[in-house]
């Protein structure tokens, strides 16, 4: 029984070294760094596709491997450890307090930049009112400037009209007559 366990296991993993899948591929979902990179050597021209699960967690395997390198070349470099972890720690604590002010000062900027929206809204409201009642009052005058010059032409063509007729009248009479409603007629 032990045995044939045994052949049916070394079957099996041969088979998966054959078609180049490890055993730890079976048992993990997705393929490890050096897995990736074993693939990319062999296929060259290779595209790989990767969730966004995955990708998170590179980036957080990247930051992680930034970071460690960069404290380990700090504490490497001096001799008083104690001293370097103060600073690095005051250091986090200044950024904190500076990150906190920030994050306030956004979002004071945030409210007065929606209440600049608000008043901004409003006044496009008014603007429109605004404008609308200059294009009635401009057609207003327009049409009342029309009709000034026709009421004014008409007055001209009487006046004129009077004083033919006052021209034309023989009597010193009637040519007062006349006079007298070209006067009227002229405001006089």
């Amino acid at each position: 029984m032990k045995w044939t366990n045994l052949l049916l296991a070394l079957a099996i993993s041969s088979t998966c070294f054959a078609k180049g899948i490890l055993p730890n591929m079976v048992y993990r979902r997705g393929l490890t760094n050096e897995q990736i990179d074993r693939i990319l050597e062999k296929y060259p021209e290779a595209q790989l596709r990767i969730t966004k699960q995955d990708w998170r967690g590179m980036r957080y395997q990247l930051f992680r491997f930034h970071n460690m390198t960069n404290y380990v070349e700090l504490i490497g470099g001096s001799n008083d450890c104690a001293r370097i972890l103060l600073q690095l720690h005051d250091t986090a604590e200044t950024l904190t307090a500076s990150n906190a002010v920030l994050d306030r000062v956004a979002h004071e900027w945030q409210t007065a930049s929606e209440e600049w929206k608000e008043t901004a809204k409003a006044w496009e409201g008014q603007y429109e009112v605004a404008t609308n009642n200059l294009a009635v009052a401009w057609a207003n005058y327009y049409s009342a400037s029309n009709r000034a010059e026709r009421a004014e032409a008409l007055h001209n063509s009487v006046v004129a009209w009077a004083t033919q007729q006052r021209d034309k009248a023989l009597l010193p009479t009637t040519k007062a007559i006349w006079q007298e409603i070209i006067d009227k007629l002229e405001g006089k």
